[in-house]
């Protein structure tokens, strides 16, 4: 390899990051753009609709502990009846 093929290389790879550095340029600007639009969507939407915005985007929102189900309540129902009604793979769950 020559000093004319690093040359080559050197410059291809120059070419690519500056294509890199715009296209992020980009992105970070739309991103800026977006954020700055949903505030001022947010700022007027009614209070109801703001607290139940603000409690999703709330980190305790995402992290919630499943729910006990009893399982303690049996019904039987006949095949047959499941059979025709809901098909044959159908599975009936009471709680």
């Amino acid at each position: 390899m020559d000093w004319l093929d690093l040359l080559a290389v050197q410059r291809t790879l120059k070419s690519l990051l500056q294509h890199h550095s715009s296209k992020a340029s980009v992105l970070w600007l739309m991103s800026l753009l977006f954020n700055m639009l949903s505030r001022l969507v947010i700022t007027f939407l009614p209070s109801s609709k703001r607290l139940l915005i603000s409690w999703l985007q709330s980190p305790s929102a995402v992290i919630l502990e499943p729910r006990k189900i009893k399982s303690d309540t049996v019904s039987t129902v006949s095949p047959s009846i499941s059979h025709e009604v809901m098909g044959p793979d159908a599975m009936i769950f009471v709680f």
